[in-house]
């Protein structure tokens, strides 16, 4: 409790304590470095003194970094090992220095091997061999003695780790942080009588303290109480006798708001917060201290809206509450879910439930057995749900519709109640539907391409419609129906999908979900979708659905013969414009820090952005080119690197060079239209190839005909390297997971997959 008020002035008294003991600050932390040091002088009630080295280890230990550089080096180059390197004062040192020498021991092999396998002088090959074995054996034993030192140290930090959480220990650090504690009250007894006055009142009050449960978990709540009460002007002069720094830590309402950082998002909006895709709820807590009752609501950037009430033990656990039922109302279970709260705690408390699939004894604050409850229902979207915190001060249209359907709900048990919150609610989601059509702010980046097939929409409400399956969709799990369903269902409804998905020589496979359909923006969307497995992004999906019904059936349909598209094989018929778009180099990704070649940029610009023809080629003004580049993410030092790749590129025809024209918004054309600027154009054509079996041959040529090899790598002669075009292609191979996740090695190349005749 003291603690947490005081802040620093507690850290300083604590390390008043300590010195007086002759220990450092940070004696009763676990260490992260100076392991030894700390390990030798922890334990006792009055601390130990540092045990005495041996005069060799001391030496080791006083000695600078490069001088202990070079004793590593020389103990790597002997058979018989150092063994005071081996003393747990020097291991951390030693682990440290040992990876260093690795890495230069390593480069001096690989130089060796390189000049051994290059032309030497007559008279000069034994001489290579020689160094050649030296640095093989150096670096075998600085191995070796690096996983030696690596196994010392994890057992040194298993002894530390052991010692902090042994019981003598837990007591001294409680013993000294109560000196600490004592000292802070000495200095500032009416912040003393608070602290007893809130902790009376709430033993009294809390129904979950007992002798085994000493409310250890209520000890923010109580603070933030104390705190409350000394930051009010109105208080019994507490804060006027508190010292400087610790009233520093207990800053008033007007300093709380001037410390916040201005939001640079318009009020109007619907909120400032990141969001990570999918359904995005806003939620907001209306809680009454007196009766522990709470009213919540959540709000959706598209009018959705939901509301509830319930009761909870403190504030905390009311928006816990609130967060999970609002996750399990918006996605159901079943779609990506993002809730944005104004509590931190809910939002961590959540997030970690997720992530261990673990609900603890203490979640940090009393919570009622409902929230178990909640919480356990919630574990099952591990993977498909989150929660993040916002406590912006800036009132945004989410945030302040929200607040007026939790004040709604809070009294919605009254008479007249539920009619009033029905009326705001319709009100305020009109509004927010209003504004998002108003900031022209689509759920997705479009309808995926989805298309009615021949009729559309019968009367008796049968609708069919076919579109290509977008990467963002088969990673969200989510589709869109076409736009202008004239039998609109009712939102928030649970349905049946079956995707039919046939395999070329086997049994078609069945993939079937239960889907949550939502009304997005201006379109319906069917969210929680389970693809089938190894589904390729592009590939045509045919839905028919009655309305009426719960069932909905898809299917995709095989090639005659499978086609080869940039060196992807499509089994199933496709949609050639989504896959250029989404076979893009590093498409999916997001573009900071994406590791790419200079060619792979230039094509994931050109396929991403360029504008798409129906045979699924793509062109770009070549001045626009950088600017696009840079749009995407690729870093601003390697803008004098484009156009040599562009050249090369075009050199090996992986892209061609047309005129055209551009309007006057930029957008281009090709073949060039009258009265538009004339300009170059950079345009990307699939490469499509019709995979046609060879003839069967009669019996006596068995053996002959050709053979499908895979890609490969394979080494080059000493001292070439491979091309930028063979890297691109084996980094594209890794993406697509057709070879082995890990770099090319100098002087190998990457060998693309081919016929060859047996």
């Amino acid at each position: 409790m003291v603690r947490e008020i005081a802040g620093e002035s507690f850290d300083r008294a604590l390390t008043a304590v300590l010195s007086q003991r002759g220990l450092r600050a940070d004696a009763l932390s676990l260490p992260i470095v100076n392991l030894w040091e700390w390990l030798d002088s922890a334990g006792g009630e009055q601390g130990r003194a540092i045990t005495p080295l041996p005069r060799q280890v001391r030496h080791l230990i006083d000695m600078n970094d490069a001088a202990f550089l070079r004793i590593v080096i020389a103990d790597a180059k002997q058979s018989q090992p150092n063994v005071d390197l081996e003393h747990p004062a020097v291991v951390e040192r030693w682990a440290a220095a040992a990876v260093k020498v690795e890495t230069q021991l390593r480069a001096a092999r690989d130089q060796a091997a390189n000049a051994r396998r290059g032309r030497l002088p007559k008279g000069q090959h034994g001489s290579a061999v020689q160094r050649l074995r030296v640095a093989v054996d150096a670096h075998a034993m600085i191995s070796a003695r690096s996983l030696m030192a690596d196994l010392l140290l994890k057992d040194l930090r298993l002894q530390i780790v052991r010692t902090y959480w042994q019981e003598p220990f837990q007591r001294y650090r409680l013993a000294r942080q109560k000196e600490a504690a004592e000292a802070i009250c000495r200095a500032e007894p009416m912040l003393a009588t608070e602290v007893s006055r809130a902790v009376a009142e709430h033993r009294v009050t809390c129904r979950h303290h007992s002798a085994r449960n000493p409310c250890l978990g209520c000890g923010p709540e109580v603070a933030a109480l104390v705190r409350e009460r000394m930051s009010s002007s109105r208080s019994t002069g507490v804060r006027a006798r508190l010292a400087p720094a610790v009233a520093a830590n207990v800053p008033s309402e007007e300093a709380q708001a001037e410390q916040r950082s201005p939001c640079s998002v318009s009020p109007d909006s619907f909120t400032c917060a990141p969001t990570g895709g999918g359904l995005v709820g806003v939620t907001e807590v209306r809680y009454d201290d007196t009766t522990g009752r709470f009213g919540f609501a959540w709000l959706t950037a598209y009018g959705e809206w939901g509301t509830g009430d319930g009761q909870a033990v403190n504030v905390h656990d009311a928006w816990l509450q609130a967060v999970c039922s609002s996750v399990l109302e918006l996605g159901g279970g079943m779609a990506r879910t993002q809730v944005i709260c104004r509590d931190a705690r809910a939002a961590s408390v959540v997030n970690h439930v997720l992530k261990v699939r673990l609900i603890a004894e203490e979640l940090g604050f009393p919570v009622i057995e409902r929230t178990r409850e909640l919480l356990a229902h919630l574990m099952r979207c591990r993977g498909r749900a989150s929660a993040a915190a916002n406590d912006c001060p800036e009132r945004h249209r989410g945030v302040a519709g929200a607040a007026q359907l939790a004040d709604l709900a809070l009294t919605a048990h009254q008479a007249g109640g539920p009619e009033v919150l029905a009326a705001a609610a319709e009100q305020i989601s009109e509004a927010i539907r209003g504004l998002a059509q108003a900031t022209d702010m689509p759920s997705r980046e479009n309808d995926g391409g989805a298309r009615w097939l021949t009729g559309g929409e019968s009367d008796a409400g049968d609708v069919g419609w076919q579109s290509p399956v977008r990467r963002a969709q088969v990673s969200g799990g989510w589709t869109a129906l076409p736009v202008g369903l004239r039998a609109e269902p009712s939102a928030m409804r649970r349905l049946r999908l079956v995707i039919n998905h046939p395999v070329r020589q086997s049994p078609t496979k069945t993939t079937e979900s239960e889907v949550l359909l939502r009304h997005i923006g201006d379109r319906w969307e069917l969210h929680g979708v389970v693809w089938p497995k190894k589904l390729l992004p592009g590939t045509l999906i045919t839905f028919r659905w009655r309305v009426y019904q719960h069932l909905i059936t898809a299917s995709t349909e095989l090639l005659p013969h499978p086609h080869r598209v940039d060196d992807v094989t499509y089994q199933h018929r496709y949609d050639i414009g989504a896959v250029t778009r989404d076979g893009a180099p590093g498409v999916g990704e997001d573009g900071e820090g994406l590791d790419l070649s200079d060619s792979a940029w230039v094509m994931r610009t050109l396929r991403t952005l360029g504008h798409l023809s129906a045979d699924g080629s793509a062109i770009l003004a070549e001045e626009a080119l950088v600017s696009n580049c840079l749009e995407l993410g690729m870093p601003r030092s390697r803008v004098d690197r484009v156009h040599p790749a562009v050249e090369r590129m075009l050199t090996k025809r992986q892209l061609g060079r047309v005129a055209g024209s551009v309007d006057a918004n930029g957008q281009p054309s090709h073949p060039p239209r009258p009265g538009e600027t004339r300009a170059k154009l950079l345009r990307y054509v699939p490469r499509v190839e019709r995979l046609v079996p060879p003839p069967q041959e009669s019996p006596k040529h068995v053996g002959g005909g050709e053979q499908v090899v895979g890609g490969f790598v394979r080494r080059l002669p000493a001292g070439r390297q491979a091309s930028d075009e063979q890297i691109e292609l084996h980094q594209e191979a890794v993406r697509a997971k057709r070879v082995v996740n890990r770099p090319l090695p100098d002087g190998y190349t990457f060998v693309r997959p081919h016929r060859r005749n047996r």
